[in-house]
């Protein structure tokens, strides 16, 4: 069975604690923590490091909690970068005892966006955690453009999340994935999302037109997948409600995907 990883855009506007606490309920079995927004972005963004006594509980809420803390979101390589505040942030994530840090490509000088990275993998390395670039976001796209990031950034090791839906988007298709899809060493996880006709949100899976059998067709079969859909507008539902339905429909969603492929096998 694959592992299921909430991330934290999923809940819109639900705050730190909230989230942990609807996370588990929700029955995913690891989490998603931000703990920075980069300049420019503006998705909804609820600061934990700084304030001492959130800081506190929210270490306290996930060591409760049981849940495997397993990405950390999200840090864009841009032109400027402020280390004085992106450091903090990365600390944190060290001290709640997370696996991946979430970084996406967003500088047009390629030497200078690995020479950024090589400062971040340096900063991340001894808190235990590894670098996993957000595959065909913004400037790393499409999987060539990915593959020569991670070989440029070496020796210092960067793997790759996959996005499907901007995949897709890019390259209308998964056949870049063939031969590499199920190296975990470079892809050790990725997103599972969808994309509906209008809007650029990632919706859940199955519900609108990724072709995502074969996206999973180049997968190892219990690869670890953060879930990407996020919370409808207009407050239809809770966060916690969101959560339950979010698990729910994904792991339906897989079943039916492993009973199509079992029936294709046996024909």
């Amino acid at each position: 069975m694959n592992k299921l990883v909430n991330s934290p855009q999923n809940l819109g506007k639900t705050e730190p604690l909230a989230y942990i606490e609807a996370t588990l309920r929700a029955g995913y079995e690891g989490i998603g923590i931000r703990t920075y927004r980069s300049p420019g972005r503006t998705y909804n963004f609820n600061p934990i490091v700084g304030t001492p006594d959130l800081e506190r509980d929210v270490k306290n809420a996930l060591k409760d909690s049981g849940l495997e803390v397993y990405d950390l979101y999200s840090f864009y390589l841009q032109p400027d970068m402020n280390w004085d505040v992106i450091k903090p942030a990365l600390e944190f994530g060290g001290e709640i005892g997370c696996k991946y840090v979430l970084i996406i490509g967003d500088d047009p000088e390629w030497n200078r966006m690995v020479d950024s990275m090589g400062k971040m993998v340096d900063i991340i390395q001894p808190l235990g955690m590894r670098a996993a670039i957000e595959a065909f976001a913004t400037a790393l796209t499409p999987m060539t453009t990915c593959r020569k990031f991670v070989e440029d950034c070496k020796p210092r090791y960067v793997g790759m999340c996959l996005d499907p839906r901007q995949q897709f988007r890019d390259e209308k298709g998964f056949d870049s994935l063939e031969g590499i899809g199920r190296d975990q060493q470079l892809i050790p996880y990725v997103q599972l999302n969808d994309s509906a006709r209008e809007g650029s949100a990632g919706i859940l899976p199955g519900e609108g037109f990724v072709p995502l059998y074969a996206y999973l067709d180049q997968l190892p079969e219990d690869i670890d997948i953060s879930v990407e859909a996020q919370i409808p507008p207009n407050n239809v539902y809770t966060g916690m409600e969101w959560a339950k339905i979010s698990v729910e429909r994904i792991r339906k969603y897989l079943a039916r995907y492993r009973a199509a492929r079992t029936e294709t096998r046996s024909a």
